[in-house]
């Protein structure tokens, strides 16, 4: 059974991750130059699957995600992958 939530920490969780989505874009669209852009998709990309397999336990195998999640491109999603 999973631990009461404690409402503070949620909220903050919430409000760090709505900084990053919305700070990790302006940081990849808001490149001068088109090397520069792909420099900064790499950076963030790296940045984000350590988080992904860490949150879904990922690693380097690969997994079956929960009920309703979708593996997708090295992370699990409650969507259908697009392009596949």
């Amino acid at each position: 059974m999973p631990a009461k939530t404690d409402l503070r920490q949620y909220a903050r969780l919430r409000t760090k991750m709505d900084s990053v989505v919305i700070g990790a874009l302006r940081y990849y669209l808001n490149a001068a130059t088109p090397a520069e852009q792909q420099a900064n998709f790499n950076y963030l990309d790296a940045e984000f699957q350590e988080i992904v397999d860490k949150v879904w336990g990922i690693g380097k195998k690969k997994i079956t995600c929960p009920d309703g999640y979708h593996f997708c491109d090295g992370c699990c999603v409650p969507y259908d992958c697009i392009g596949e």
